[in-house]
């Protein structure tokens, strides 16, 4: 990651590649260091740039900037329309822009503005720059990747304490966004059950965090029926993985995140289609937002004790497969009736809740690409939230806008439970009916939930099919930074 400075100057002095200027429209909304106020000036007033929310404008050698090679003028549109999220995208956007062009000292003006807190908008600008600080090429012939060595934000005269004081938080956020964006970005030929365990036995090792890993035979003891049966299709076999972090002073709650690790998903004997499984090895997403938050909560020191419990495996199709009509006995004892193969996020997260249950923490939170119902409702840049704790919820949405990384909450209807009735069984794993697929699911979750204060995500938000603002294309890294934000409060 970038060295990253914080100045309280203005800017005009910076010596470097590239130094990022967010202008706002409006002549009269100027607030910015007077040599650079006029470079901006003159480029507006001769309608080359209006400013207009993410339109971006570089200049060469601008005049008024002593030793900076290049100033990027990025537009953030009306003043009185901005939010944190909009200079964060923006500043993104100028991000993504620099590091196509292979800039490597980076300086980031913070936004001269009345209408929000000096503070928040210093880290939200910091934040925009760091995240779109990403390129990942491990696959390509030459993998040099574009990355940034320095970035200095300038305030301008403002106090810069509290973006210090973030600074450890706001870099552990980003760097685990890029350690989710890496993981789901490999394929899954390289990144399988037993290698995802390494590695995480690794990273877990260099941060000191606990971690047990169940290999088949301790699955099979522990009554992972589930796991096992959706992992027995492959020649990869399943693990399940326990982290845990703890803080040096006595934790003020204990909260358990489970996430679903599918590391490649065909469908089983429920094929998909070709173009459904192009993007299958980021079916693990969740998982890998477990890991890179247990990670990143040892970095900051978060002040609340976190279980991470992942299930990794590989969902294919082959002569022991399991098979569709086939009853499994879950952890919990609750047998389930397969209907469709391809449902098989639910009967891996059916093991976990129920393992979960069992450590009584205060809250547990499980993550996983679920399903495409929800994708259709909310697309992909927005996570679907289910939970009966409604406090836990609105925390949680509320970490989402924090970070803009958007969650909206879904119901969960208990009429919908009707439909997962089984003939044979206790519950079978779809509902048989494609409306309110997201919920059916969620309600299929809640009968493994042995325990008051649970959510469900549905990381709809987990891919983007093109690049935009600070993301790139593929997968976005969502979802730590809002969970570090949510365990920090």
């Amino acid at each position: 990651m970038a060295i990253i400075e914080i100045s309280s100057l203005a800017g005009k002095d910076f010596s470097g590649d590239v130094l990022i200027v967010p202008v706002f429209s409006g002549r009269e909304r100027h607030r910015l260091p007077l040599a650079i106020s006029k470079v901006a000036r003159q480029v507006m007033e001769e309608s080359d740039f209006k400013a207009d929310y993410l339109e971006i404008v570089p200049l060469h050698h601008p005049n008024g900037v002593k030793d900076s090679r290049w100033m990027l003028l990025v537009g953030l549109g009306d003043e009185d329309a901005v939010t944190h999220n909009k200079i964060r995208k923006a500043i993104g956007a100028a991000g993504r822009f620099c590091l196509k062009k292979g800039w490597k000292t980076i300086g980031l003006v913070s936004p001269a503005t009345s209408i929000l807190d000096h503070d928040e908008v210093q880290i939200a600008a910091l934040e925009g720059v760091m995240l779109a600080d990403y390129d990942f090429v491990k696959f390509k012939g030459k993998p040099e990747p574009k990355r940034f060595e320095r970035v200095e934000l300038f305030t301008n005269g403002d106090d810069t304490r509290k973006a210090r004081r973030h600074l450890v938080q706001i870099e552990a956020g980003v760097g685990a966004c890029h350690r989710v964006r890496d993981l789901a970005n490999t394929p899954a030929g390289d990144l399988y059950p037993e290698a995802f365990a390494v590695l995480a036995q690794q990273l877990a090792k260099q941060h000191k965090v606990g971690i047990e890993i169940l290999d088949p035979e301790a699955l099979a003891k522990g009554g992972f029926n589930c796991v096992l049966a959706v992992g027995q299709g492959s020649v990869r076999t399943p693990r399940v993985i326990k982290l845990d972090y703890m803080p040096k002073e006595k934790p003020k709650k204990h909260v358990v995140l489970v996430g679903k690790g599918v590391c490649f998903d065909s469908g089983g004997l429920s094929l998909k289609d070709a173009s459904n499984m192009e993007t299958m090895k980021d079916d693990m997403a969740g998982a890998a937002i477990v890991l890179a938050t247990l990670i990143a909560c040892a970095e900051a020191q978060i002040p609340v004790q976190v279980t991470g419990i992942v299930g990794l495996v590989e969902n294919m199709p082959s002569g022991s497969s399991y098979k569709p009509g086939d009853v499994l006995r879950s952890r919990s004892g609750k047998t389930i009736e397969v209907l469709n193969t391809d449902a098989e996020g639910r009967l891996v997260l059916a093991d976990l809740l129920h393992y979960a249950s069992e450590l009584k923490p205060d809250h547990i939170v499980d993550l996983a690409t679920l399903t495409g119902a929800c994708l259709v409702a909310l697309g992909d840049g927005v996570s679907g939230v289910f939970g009966e704790d409604q406090k836990l919820v609105e925390h949680l949405l509320d970490s989402g806008k924090n970070t803009g990384e958007h969650l909206w909450q879904l119901p969960l209807v208990a009429e919908y439970r009707d439909a997962l009735k089984s003939h044979v069984a206790d519950i079978k794993n779809i509902s048989g009916t494609r409306w309110g697929g997201a919920i059916s699911a969620a309600m299929f979750l809640r009968d493994f939930v042995d325990h008051g204060s649970w959510a469900h995500v549905d990381l709809s938000g987990g891919w983007s099919s093109a690049e935009r603002d600070y993301r790139t294309h593929g997968a976005t890294g969502e979802g730590p930074r809002w969970l570090l934000d949510w365990l920090s409060r």
